[in-house]
């Protein structure tokens, strides 16, 4: 699925141009972390990967921007306590 891009969002759009997948992924810290927010994906899409696609998306561009990532949706949160690859990008408060 190619999703398009804005700072800080990935999202597809469906046939009649309405969104039916997103990711938001604020820059946080100076920009050194992006925050990923909120996945939502619409329920005709649920069950077909559309949102592990979208946060690799995010994974792919975090490591080729060389930041980190802050997990805070409970989809991202999940994925990051599975995924010891995901891990490795994670962002912890020094605070």
């Amino acid at each position: 699925m190619d999703f398009e891009y804005e700072p800080g969002r990935l999202f597809h759009r469906n046939e009649t141009g309405q969104v039916d997948a997103e990711i938001l992924f604020p820059a946080i810290e100076n920009g050194r972390v992006w925050s990923i927010d909120s996945t939502i994906v619409a329920p005709e899409l649920r069950g077909q990967g559309v949102a592990s696609q979208l946060l690799a998306a995010v994974i792919e561009r975090a490591q080729a921007a060389d930041v980190k990532l802050r997990p805070i949706c409970s989809y991202a949160k999940k994925k990051f306590m599975t995924t010891p690859a995901y891990q490795k990008l994670e962002w912890h408060n020094p605070d």
